[in-house]
């Protein structure tokens, strides 16, 4: 599906007027969509578990708003955009999406977005169901770095799990795992990972000894 496709998609529920109500025409959702996802692109950087995009959005858009009210609906949709993107692409963000509109000021059709990575806490996107004797695990970040650290993304508490194990994420609408040359190794279904390979719901992946059940939320 295409980016613009999966933008309407996303933003239909705006065309029933709210778009006309907040843009007076002059600007389209699926254009300021576009233009925030382009942004994001253009701001990516190389983190440790690769491409990190900014998660919070400043918007000033010119002219008068006819009807305020419709801003909280749009910001919530242009919010849905960002986060459905950066799992599509394999982006991390490192926390919730945050899209903030100020409407006035400037040319009817102008457009000023500030992009920035804002920490914060996300809500998980998957769970590891214990196999074993280890305790749930809640994965809420993209592109999440499993392992004995305290520091990863998923800690899981065992001496034969490597520091740094393996990275999980969502992409091109799967999740794949990917070991990170973990002492131990890394599995599916008892199969070990010797590149990324994609995980499916029930799966087992291990980490070592340590095996859990991929669970969507």
């Amino acid at each position: 599906m295409s980016l613009a496709r999966g933008l309407e998609r996303r933003l239909e529920r705006l065309m029933d007027g709210i778009a006309a109500r907040l843009f007076g025409g002059k600007i389209h959702p699926v254009e300021l969509g576009e233009r925030l996802v382009r942004e994001a692109d253009l701001a990516l950087t190389e983190g440790e578990t690769g491409p990190v995009a900014p998660n919070r959005f400043e918007v000033t858009l010119g002219g008068v708003p006819a009807d305020t009210d419709a801003v909280g609906s749009v910001q919530r949709e242009l919010e849905a955009v960002v986060e459905e993107t950066a799992f599509e692409r394999g982006w991390r963000l490192e926390g919730p999406a945050r899209v903030l509109i100020t409407v006035g000021g400037g040319a009817e059709t102008s457009v000023r977005v500030a992009a920035t990575v804002e920490a914060g806490d996300r809500p998980a996107w998957c769970k590891l169901l214990p196999a074993g004797d280890h305790e749930l695990r809640e994965v809420t970040h993209n592109r999440a770095i499993v392992g004995r650290s305290g520091t990863c993304d998923v800690h899981v508490a065992d001496p034969e799990v490597s520091r740094r194990h393996a990275l999980l994420w969502q992409e091109v609408g799967a999740v794949w795992l990917a070991d990170l040359g973990a002492a131990n190794g890394t599995s599916i279904n008892g199969v070990p990972v010797q590149e990324p390979t994609a995980v499916v719901p029930g799966d087992v992946v291990g980490f070592g000894p340590a095996s859990f059940v991929l669970k969507p939320v």
